[in-house]
């Protein structure tokens, strides 16, 4: 969802070899150029010569789920690779929040599969998870996003899966003496489905005043009540407030994508909104990184395939994989974490139970 706050560049990196930071970097490289299978190799081989670099793991971690989401088949063996390489990052750099929240977020994102599989460690892993982001807040305990995904967790799930509303309303109130907005996006998962969430973020509105986070979550709000118009309207001023929250136009391009299945009558409308909304986002400065951009073409790509346009989503798929061939193949956006330099990581949440 958000890019909330630039954490400082990793900790602990002028106490590692300027070798292993040039490798590190030139992994990078390689993986935000399209070649994500050659980086992995390359971290590998780096690796190898000293099993204990946390940073080579954090971003081999990186480079795992960027080919995870770049595959065809989201299988859990796949994705545990990932939470293996970011273990290994918090267990040699115990006291980097970054790679703590990294490994808690991949934690978070392993017990989320388990829940769509219906498999039978989901209460497990849901303990794992907690723990996990409780970690962070013991470094940094005024982590919102940390306290966020805690609340996700706290007021969505039932109780015998680990849901625990009680929970979640205290961290709510504790958000909400440190940070307003943060407050109320935490009351806002507590809210029953009967509730008027519009009206609960126009009253935020109020207070905090036209702030682009509070805009982005009044605009959620009127889509979640498919008051197009409404939403569409708000994204675009919470756009227009902060440009780091262009992601939005691909959340609006989920929105009229989704829509095509509840309201097939004005499929060809949506699909339109929707290619309108992600050339929107393909044409924002500065320019995206090339994963981001092949993830916009996949989806135009799919976008064409829906309308019956075989070619044009060929033509699309082929960008796509020119520019990045394991781009996300998600129809969700991959997150921004994702791609930040390894040395000026972003720590964002972006919720699991939102559509858009």
């Amino acid at each position: 969802m958000a890019i909330v706050f630039l954490m400082p560049s990793l900790s602990g990196c002028e106490d590692q070899g300027n070798d292993t930071n040039s490798k590190v970097l030139e992994a990078y490289e390689l993986r935000i150029s399209g070649k994500a299978d050659k980086a992995e190799a390359l971290l590998n081989e780096s690796l190898k010569n000293d099993s204990t670099d946390a940073f080579a793991y954090f971003e081999l971690a990186r480079t795992k789920q960027h080919l995870f989401l770049g595959g065809t088949q989201f299988s859990m063996e796949k994705w545990e690779e990932v939470v293996s390489s970011s273990r290994q990052a918090v267990q040699y750099a115990p006291d980097n929040e970054i790679f703590a929240f990294y490994y808690a977020y991949a934690s978070f994102f392993s017990t989320y599969i388990s829940m769509m599989m219906q498999n039978p460690d989901v209460g497990k892993k849901i303990t794992n998870t907690c723990d996990a982001f409780q970690a962070v807040l013991n470094l940094y305990p005024d982590c919102p996003e940390a306290l966020l995904y805690l609340v996700d967790i706290y007021a969505f799930l039932p109780e015998d899966m680990g849901g625990d509303k009680e929970k979640a309303g205290i961290i709510a109130s504790d958000l909400t003496k440190k940070n307003m907005v943060f407050g109320a996006m935490a009351y806002a998962r507590l809210m029953p489905d009967t509730a008027d969430i519009v009206l609960h973020w126009e009253n935020i509105r109020k207070e905090a005043g036209n702030n682009a986070q509070v805009l982005e979550e009044l605009g959620r709000a009127y889509l979640l009540k498919s008051d197009t118009e409404n939403g569409t309207k708000y994204f675009q001023e919470s756009i227009n407030s902060d440009n780091t929250k262009r992601y939005l136009y691909m959340n609006l391009a989920r929105y009229h994508i989704l829509s095509t299945q509840e309201n097939p009558d004005k499929s060809r409308e949506h699909l339109e909104e929707a290619e309108k909304h992600v050339n929107s986002y393909l044409q924002t400065v500065p320019e995206l990184v090339p994963p981001l951009k092949a993830h916009a073409y996949g989806i135009l790509a799919l976008i064409k395939m829906i309308k019956g346009d075989n070619q044009g989503s060929n033509e699309y798929q082929e960008m796509a994989k020119t520019i990045d061939p394991y781009y996300s193949k998600g129809m969700g956006k991959p997150p921004e974490l994702l791609y930040c330099p390894p040395d000026d990581v972003k720590i964002q949440y972006s919720s699991f139970f939102m559509p858009f």
